[in-house]
């Protein structure tokens, strides 16, 4: 904050007045009315150190000036000084309403001026000094401490107490962004406010403790070690709480809980903990609070190692095609096969898809995948064509994430063109649950793909929740049965499950969509499917996924 003064008058004797009187001391600038003053205001860049406004002005006069001045956060920490000739309360109590500090009156006394001016700087600059130690230590809206102070007063905490067990707790709102919205920022703020009082309730009951709020709608507590029943006896409390402060809204609230074994450990790096496990029970209605776990961290550092693998693997083709094939019921021979990835690593040897694939999906390098095994897909193809053979189609998936990109119909369709390959031969899987994801714009693509005469396959059908509505808006050419529902033979379920395929398959002949039943394992289930009509299978029973030359050798040779 500089060392000026802003006068704000619009008789210029009274400002030539002023302006005498501080000149010595201050930088002195001048304003006829409010409006001036704003701008000036604006500009100045806190070099402005206090403000003496008159109240009687043209264009914006001193109360209105003061209604501006008091509504703009830019300007809490410039006092203003109000000139006045006027001596009743009710002015007085307007202008201090307005966030006035303090009045001078007219005609003006040179020393009392010196001497407010002086007092209401000091005042300003130790309230902010005191503002910004404030800052350091407290969270502004919640009033408790910020991350840095918490970090710091729970080192202290667990030095003090060598002989007690202590927790790290990370707290945090379900989708907190979505009460905002419904009920605005400033209700969202009071939501954060009441979440406070309930930690500060918490230090009532329990002496060691120390809370904070990290950023948004997250917090963390740090307290004595307790067992999973007291844990969910207070987030029971906690949830009863938020549901009594907020009747029109279902607050749910989520907690990670990690327990401090080495005390030397970096604080910020236990939260990370709390919070890692916090993610295991987002959304749920049935657990809303979860331990870490050494495997989570294990899980953790694979997943990194997963993604920072990814790139050299792709480079040096470690991502494998294996293909799992498909046999017609009618004389159990091959017609065709699903193109499946493996990855073999020089040293680690394969990588299970249950590890890379759902970490691959969830920060989106799947697409990537998925366009390395299209293109590979199709290269295979091409390279059957020139070898002179006449392949059967297979069929690659298509990842719930993929069909979010807006080129994928244009990409699918540059490689077929690319590698100047017969559409029909390349088939296209996708989940039934990725259907239900972004249904007009997967209508729009699957449309477009058949016009260029690719073959839609509907893949785990029967898995979901929704599969005759999706049967009944989205047009596909095959339907994939996913068999993992249906009951073991022998078992009280069997002939329920035998129903409902035996049904499923039925509709998709009146619908004239032939079927694939896929997972078929054992002898009993390829009688039942053959006996209910089922035209093709895909499984174990017949073959497992193989590497490209082995399915040429079944398939060509």
């Amino acid at each position: 904050m500089g060392n000026t003064v802003l006068i704000v008058e619009d008789n210029e004797i009274n400002r030539m007045l002023l302006t005498t009187i501080l000149e010595d001391d201050y930088q002195v600038l001048e304003a006829c009315n409010g409006r001036e003053a704003l701008d000036i205001l604006r500009e100045s860049k806190n070099t402005i150190s206090a403000v003496i406004t008159d109240l009687i002005m043209p264009e914006m006069d001193g109360y209105q000036f003061l209604e501006a001045y008091s509504s703009s956060p830019e300007f809490v920490n410039i006092p203003v000084i109000v000139s006045t000739s006027q001596s009743d309360s009710e002015s007085e109590v307007k202008c201090l309403g307005y966030g006035a500090w303090d009045f001078i009156k007219k005609p003006y006394n040179a020393q009392i001026i010196r001497f407010r001016v002086k007092n209401v700087i000091e005042r300003s600059e130790l309230y902010v000094l005191r503002k910004l130690r404030y800052q350091e230590q407290f969270d502004t809206l919640t009033g408790i401490y910020i991350q840095n102070m918490f970090v710091h007063q729970t080192k202290k905490m667990l030095k003090e107490n060598p002989d007690t067990e202590f927790m790290i707790l990370h707290f945090d709102i379900y989708q907190f962004q979505v009460y905002n919205s419904v009920f605005g920022r400033r209700e969202g703020d009071k939501l954060l406010r009441h979440i406070a009082d309930m930690l500060r309730k918490l230090s009532g009951y329990e002496e060691r403790v120390t809370y904070c709020r990290i950023e948004a709608d997250v917090f963390c507590i740090c307290m004595p070690a307790k067992d999973s029943e007291f844990i969910q006896k207070m987030m029971d409390e906690f949830q009863k709480d938020l549901q009594a402060y907020q009747r029109d809204y279902n607050i749910l609230s989520n907690m990670g809980v990690f327990y401090i074994e080495d005390r030397d450990a970096s604080i910020p790096g236990m939260i990370d903990h709390a919070k890692l496990a916090s993610r295991e029970c987002k959304g749920s209605y049935i657990q809303n609070y979860h331990i870490y776990t050494e495997q989570m961290g294990k899980d953790i550092q694979e997943a990194q190692s997963i993604v920072s693998d990814m790139e050299k693997a792709m480079k040096e083709e470690q991502f494998v095609l294996y293909l799992q094939p498909k046999y017609g019921l009618a004389k159990y021979r091959l017609r065709g096969a699903e193109v499946l990835v493996r990855w073999i690593t020089p040293d680690k040897g394969m990588v299970s898809p249950g590890k890379f694939i759902p970490v691959f999906e969830k920060n989106g390098l799947i697409m990537k995948l998925d366009y390395y095994i299209w293109e590979k897909s199709c290269r295979l193809i091409r390279s059957w064509l020139d070898r002179g053979i006449e392949p059967f189609p297979i069929s690659v998936n298509i990842s719930r994430v993929s069909m979010y990109n807006p080129r994928i119909v244009e990409e699918i369709h540059e490689l077929t063109v690319k590698y100047d390959i017969p559409p029909e031969l390349f088939q296209l899987e996708l989940t039934e649950s990725a259907y239900t994801d972004n249904q007009d714009a997967i209508k729009k693509a699957m449309r477009q793909l058949q016009k260029y005469g690719h073959t839609i396959l509907m893949d785990d059908f029967g898995s979901g929740y929704s599969s005759l509505n999706v049967l009944k808006d989205i047009s596909v050419d095959v339907l994939k049965l996913d068999m993992k529902f249906m009951s073991a033979p022998g078992s009280e379920n069997q002939k329920r499950s035998e129903s409902i395929v035996a049904n499923v398959i039925r509709l998709a002949k009146d619908l004239d969509l032939p079927v694939i039943a896929e997972g078929v394992e054992e002898k009993e289930q390829v009688e039942f499917l053959s006996s209910v009509g089922c035209e093709y299978v895909q499984g174990y029973y017949f073959a497992k996924p193989m590497p490209v030359e082995e399915y040429e050798k079944l398939a060509f040779v």
